[in-house]
This record gives C-alpha cells, structure tokens and sequence, in this order.
C-alpha cells in the first residue's frame, strides 16, 4: 500500500528508531593478557563507536547485527595495540609491549 501525504503515525509502523551503525574492526582473543600482543589478528567484531576502533563506553558485538556478545578477555587490534573487552563493553586502547 503506497503512503500518502502527509505521514500518518500508521505508516511509522515498524520503524527501528533505535537502530545503530556499527563500526567493523580486526581483531584477536585472548582469555588472559599473555600471549595477546602476539596473536594473530584473524577475527571482525563490531563496535557502537565513531572511530576505527572501540574506545571505553563502546558496546562491542560479534556480528553486524548487533546480537552477539564477545568472550571476555583481551583483543589485539593492531601490531602494538590491545582492547580489554568485559561483558560486551570494551575498555581503552592501551599499547602493546612487544619484545
């Protein structure tokens, strides 16, 4: 059925109005913090936030659609950088030691 001019609040119907854009990144786990500045970044995951990487308050996913919660633990995200993701909300980027 085609909407007529102007809207009525019937053709809202269905309407996410809380949808959101999620942001991919390349990533690797780790349940503990040994071994992550090493692992091999072979995973995408989804964020809430603006930049190319989630910062502290993001909310982390592992699909596109927002519906799957990542395991807790640490996240390579780059060769010197790692995330420490908790409870699908990630914290801040912090360098890596790598030796």
């Amino acid at each position: 059925m085609p909407i007529a001019y102007p809207y009525k609040m019937s053709d809202w119907y269905g309407y996410d109005k809380d949808c959101v854009t999620l942001t991919s990144f390349s990533c690797s786990a780790q349940s503990n913090f040994s071994g992550v500045c090493t692992s091999t970044i072979n995973q995408t995951k989804y964020h809430t936030g603006s930049g190319s990487l989630p910062t502290t308050g993001d909310t982390v996913w592992d699909n596109s659609n927002g519906t799957g919660v990542p395991t807790n633990g640490y996240y390579r995200v780059s060769s010197t950088s790692f995330i420490q993701i908790t409870t699908g909300v990630s914290g801040s980027e912090t360098a890596c030691e790598v030796e």
